[in-house]
């Protein structure tokens, strides 16, 4: 009954810590595109798009590290892997805002330091 008691909540703890991981992601995409939007001047079309792209980066990030831990992907694999996630999202992002990847380069530094603070 014990063995029990204390599975349940160590499941619990497992189930809340990946619930408060991914709303952190939500907050950090949020953050992401609410910036971009005003920095470049989105419409709402342009904002849902930076916001189904950002969503797919994060998503495309996050099953690249699964693998890593999972599968024990090579670091070479996960270095072509990522940069296949990256080079998506900034060549999708860079059709949205209209600008190449050298003007997108100072805001990607500037949302790399406020996103580590959220």
């Amino acid at each position: 009954m014990m063995k029990k008691i204390v599975f349940a909540m160590m499941m619990m703890l497992v189930f809340s810590g990946a619930f408060a991981q991914n709303k952190t992601q939500e907050k950090k995409i949020k953050y992401f595109v609410e910036a971009a939007t005003k920095e470049f001047s989105l419409d709402a079309a342009q904002s849902k798009q930076l916001l189904d792209a950002r969503n797919a980066y994060i998503t495309g990030y996050m099953d690249v590290m699964s693998k890593v831990k999972n599968e024990g992907l090579s670091d070479e694999d996960k270095k072509n892997q990522l940069n296949e996630v990256n080079k998506d999202f900034n060549n999708a992002f860079s059709k949205i805002t209209g600008k190449p990847l050298s003007e997108l380069q100072p805001f990607f530094a500037r949302m790399r330091d406020e996103l580590n603070k959220i």
